[in-house]
């Protein structure tokens, strides 16, 4: 929709900027989400257009988030929830924000003042059915955040891409998925469990009892089944890219040549495992289940099923 007060050649730029901004926030592109936030203010300060304005830094906001400068994002959300009006969306999203962020760095204690904040407001989304579907969505990023968080740098095991190939393409052959969301979290430390657990209960208990019971309980949120679905989804963040971008390498592979060329040149596993080695993650099982589980969906039913989902793109 056209901005009033803008000319036809501003609004123009402004959709193109305003489309290249989202995109840098699914690539975690901060340097090119700041170059294109500052093109954007420049247009629509000098035509009045705070709110947006302020809308557009929190996309700028999760581009930081997604690229690991939590204390740019932490200073700049904490500003924007003192401009913004408490009971609106801009708020809200900005308090959703810094709660993630706060999470990303293991804060607990900074982190749950500002959760209990997003799930008691019950002023901003005035459809109870779309407030309920709004605070299960957030809590179950709030539980992807804490466990791939808690798991950076833990296990010291050797990934060693022949044998992890070996055992997911066996393991994708004999397994069901349920059995490999069981695998995968089987093998997730018990301080990362705890971890989970912490956000888990203190997230639900903000919840009015009606809807909290509608939840998974943090007994059933920790059991084996649970926790490996609640990490698999986690590394979507990071994987999308690697496999689903139509211009990446996998993707191109898989769509011209078939999975089996894919296999072959082992880029799945190449691909997970360059995430596990980023990330500090030495756990084989941990990888031979993640692999075997997207070889079992195949990258079309993955990248169709596991899309990540911005707090910009929740409305």
């Amino acid at each position: 929709m056209a901005l009033k007060g803008l000319s036809d050649i501003q609004n123009e730029r402004f959709a193109r900027l305003e489309l290249q901004l989202k995109k840098s926030v699914r690539d975690g592109d901060i340097r090119a989400a700041k170059n294109i936030t500052a093109d954007i203010q420049e247009i629509l300060r000098k035509s009045g257009y705070s709110t947006r304005l302020m809308q557009i830094k929190n996309w700028l906001y999760e581009a930081a988030v997604e690229a690991g400068d939590y204390e740019f994002a932490i200073d700049g959300l904490k500003a924007v929830k003192n401009i913004a009006a408490k009971n609106t969306r801009i708020n809200l999203e900005a308090t959703a924000l810094l709660a993630i962020a706060y999470l990303r760095k293991n804060d607990y204690k900074n982190a749950e003042p500002v959760i209990a904040e997003v799930l008691k407001n019950d002023k901003v989304i005035k459809s109870d059915f779309k407030r309920a579907q709004f605070r299960k969505e957030i809590i179950e990023r709030f539980e992807n955040e804490v466990i791939l968080s808690s798991l950076k740098n833990t296990g010291r095991e050797t990934l060693n891409i022949d044998d992890i190939q070996t055992m997911a393409v066996s393991q994708s052959q004999q397994s069901s998925e349920k059995e490999m969301y069981n695998y995968i979290g089987s093998s997730i430390p018990q301080n990362v469990i705890s971890s989970l657990y912490r956000i888990d209960s203190f997230s639900k208990n903000q919840l009015p009892t009606a809807e909290r019971l509608k939840l998974p309980s943090p007994e059933q949120t920790i059991s084996h089944n649970e926790v490996g679905k609640n990490f698999f989804s986690s590394i979507k963040r990071i994987l999308y890219k690697s496999l689903c971008d139509p211009a990446s390498d996998i993707y191109k592979v898989w769509f011209n040549e078939g999975m089996k060329i894919v296999l072959n040149k082992k880029y799945i596993a190449s691909a997970v495992l360059s995430m596990f080695i980023n990330l500090g993650i030495g756990i084989k099982a941990l990888a031979v289940s993640v692999i075997a589980l997207i070889i079992k969906f195949g990258i079309e039913v993955y990248c169709d099923r596991y899309r990540p989902t911005g707090i910009m793109e929740m409305r």
